[in-house]
């Protein structure tokens, strides 16, 4: 009786990890993609240096490392997506635009 209840349930957990991990992933895809046309939309002309994420939270945060034609630098921190609705919710928050000091 235990063998049956157990043995599938091991059987189960591989798939459930890589479903997790794929979908993650995807998210990931879904809203690096969102902030770079936030930020086309919001300030053109910006250029993306680096782009790095955090898809491990709800909602994904993404981190532009932003170029301007003005030859300055900025960090932005943004909040795509929401908890519930995932990164189809289409919002995209801004935490901070902080401009980096060039190093002497």
């Amino acid at each position: 009786m235990l063998m049956q209840n157990v043995i599938p349930v091991l059987f189960i957990i591989p798939f459930a990890v890589y479903g997790i991990y794929f979908e993650m992933g995807r998210r990931d895809r879904v809203a690096r993609e969102m902030a770079r046309e936030w930020l086309q939309k919001n300030y053109p002309g910006c250029v993306v240096k680096v782009v790095t994420s955090n898809k491990m939270v709800w909602p994904v945060r993404i981190v532009l490392q932003v170029y301007t034609p003005k030859n300055e630098d900025f960090e932005i921190k943004l909040r795509v997506g929401e908890f519930f609705g995932g990164v189809f919710g289409d919002r995209v928050e801004v935490v901070y635009i902080r401009k980096i000091k060039p190093k002497t």
